[in-house]
């Protein structure tokens, strides 16, 4: 008789599943298993044991996975056998995280796409929940996900990203990936620096006739950048998320000084620095974040990617 303690994921499965140290049991379909996942299929053909013991047999045979975590596993198989009363739709990221890794062990990340899709929101996370769920991403091979989350991490953390690390992390997904996320947030700011800092030669406030027009707005827009905390010195002590929000709401600046007389001061136009910029930060905002296909290239360079950046 089928012990009351087993996990009837399938009433009538051919499969127990005895999974994790303390031996969850879960009943299963082995035809379910095997269209989701490669090593499952040859598990359950006819050059493995557990294949050759379901042969003609009337009750369902049990198969060991004492390494692998028992409620990733519940979950895997509830997916796989359409239980979708059974699966959450939101889950704490070192879940999402221990099902990644089931996953990619037994080759069924494509059977998990579309409810994985669903835990790797980046909302709502503190930073370390982000890099558990980017090494999530990195292990479902979803490359939206994984752009999204690594552009919250490149956006609102500050600090080093080698200080998030954990073994569940380091054991998912290279070391390469702390790299390229320092990389990325390095060239963030730089090119955050480059914007602002091109306001002062901002073509709008062009005058050659040595009146003192564009050297004033100049000035005036230089002592707001400092008033503003957005010098370049100070970027790489604030979350660019930040920056990005100052940069955004910084108002042009009102010069305290005056021009000389100029023949062509009918031509002097009031510069519009917030609006001559705000494109240039909308397309930097838009560009951060880590391309997958090429962190797991091991180039992480767009001019030889295969995707469109």
């Amino acid at each position: 008789m089928e012990p009351s303690s087993t996990v009837k994921i399938a009433a009538d499965g051919d499969v127990i599943l005895v999974v994790g140290p303390k031996a969850m049991k879960l009943r299963v379909h082995s035809l379910f298993l095997k269209a989701a996942s490669k090593p499952f299929s040859a598990m359950f053909g006819p050059d493995w044991k557990e294949g050759d013991e379901m042969t003609g047999r009337d009750g369902p045979v049990e198969l060991p996975l004492p390494e692998d975590n028992a409620a990733a596993m519940k979950l895997i198989c509830a997916i796989i056998h359409h239980r979708n009363e059974g699966i959450p739709s939101t889950l704490p990221a070192l879940n999402v995280l221990e099902i990644a890794v089931t996953a990619d062990k037994y080759d069924c990340v494509d059977a998990l796409k579309f409810a994985s899709h669903t835990w790797l929101r980046p909302d709502e996370h503190d930073m370390s929940d982000l890099m558990l769920l980017a090494a999530s991403a990195y292990l479902f091979r979803n490359a939206q996900a994984f752009k999204e989350i690594t552009k919250a991490m490149i956006l609102t953390h500050s600090g080093p990203y080698l200080a998030l690390s954990c073994e569940e992390v380091e054991s998912a997904m290279s070391w390469k990936v702390f790299c390229h996320l320092e990389e990325a947030r390095s060239s963030a700011r730089l090119q955050l620096a480059e914007i602002l800092l091109e306001g002062v030669n901002d073509s709008t406030v062009s005058c050659c006739h040595r009146c003192g027009w564009s050297s004033k707005y100049a000035y005036a827009y230089l002592k707001s950048l400092k008033e503003q905390h957005l010098w370049p010195t100070h970027l790489y002590r604030t979350s660019i998320s930040e920056v990005l929000e100052s940069a955004e709401k910084m108002p042009d600046p009102v010069p305290t000084e005056d021009s000389g007389p100029c023949t062509y001061s009918y031509k002097h136009c009031t510069p519009e620095y917030r609006r001559n910029r705000r494109w240039s930060l909308d397309r930097l905002n838009n560009s951060i974040g880590l391309c997958l296909h090429c962190v797991r290239s091991g180039r992480a360079s767009a001019s030889s990617c295969q995707v469109t950046h």
